[in-house]
């Protein structure tokens, strides 16, 4: 870790400087702004209209109000800043102090995310009882069961290095497998009942198959209780269960009166 040089208090913002390492550990160079707006990006616009919080919250020393502020801190020669916390006026860092833990990888947020336990979709049939007609349209929609991680629910914390990592799970695709050599394609839709659905697909020989929808996910994370940010990666479900279906012929008969 460093000490930091001089700070100007006259300003909003500004960044410690003159790094003189005091140890062989890695060199941090910290900076500071106003206490309000993103906590993602110490760049982004803030409204000082909607900050009248971190104005206030600090109180006064000395008969003078004291802004909160946000304490950023980023590895020497890179570019990326990680929110560190707030402070009351410029923090007192010591000469010598711990390495902050170091942050994962998007590649190992990445991977912990494929490897939470998500549930595995069923393929509901319409018409019911996994029996269908020669050229009638059969309707088809995905349906997850209540064990595992499903879309709409997040997951519990994962913990990477010393972060505590959570998923907010999201649907990404599916493509269905109608059992006949046929599939939908990759599609966000995950299909509907009869009449409104849009996953349907009519059979044009009798006999039987196995109905499959595979699956993808996606999600947004968080860290250590943060802001959500949009995941880069999906995750590619297998084994999805199978439903046989059956599809029959229609034969037309005629009925004498009497």
């Amino acid at each position: 870790m460093t000490a930091r040089g001089a700070w100007d208090p006259e300003s909003k913002s500004g960044s410690w400087s003159d790094a003189q390492p005091v140890s062989n550990g890695p060199v941090w160079e910290y900076r500071e702004t106003l206490g309000c707006g993103s906590t993602t990006d110490p760049d982004a616009a803030t409204d000082l209209s909607s900050c009248s919080l971190a104005i206030s919250r600090c109180g006064t020393v000395g008969g003078k109000p004291v802004n909160q502020l946000y304490v950023w801190r980023r590895l020497a020669g890179t570019s990326q800043w990680f929110f560190d916390g707030t402070s009351c006026g410029s923090p007192n860092l010591p000469n010598t102090v711990s390495a902050p833990p170091p942050v994962p990888t998007m590649g190992q947020i990445v991977s912990a995310f494929r490897e939470l336990p998500f549930a595995k979709p069923t393929v509901n049939i319409q018409p019911e009882g996994d029996v269908t007609l020669v050229n009638l349209p059969t309707y088809f929609e995905a349906q997850w069961p209540t064990s595992g991680l499903r879309p709409g629910q997040v997951s519990k914390p994962v913990q990477l290095l010393s972060w505590s990592v959570e998923f907010k799970i999201d649907p990404a695709s599916y493509n269905y497998s109608f059992g006949d050599g046929t599939q939908s394609g990759w599609t966000d839709d995950p299909g509907g009942p009869y009449p409104d659905g849009q996953v349907r697909h009519t059979y044009k020989d009798s006999g039987q198959g196995e109905v499959k929808v595979d699956a993808t996910l996606t999600a947004s994370y968080r860290v250590n209780g943060g802001e959500w940010i949009e995941l880069d990666g999906v995750a590619d479900l297998q084994d999805e269960p199978v439903t046989t279906i059956t599809v029959r012929e229609a034969k037309a008969r005629l009925y004498g009166n009497g």
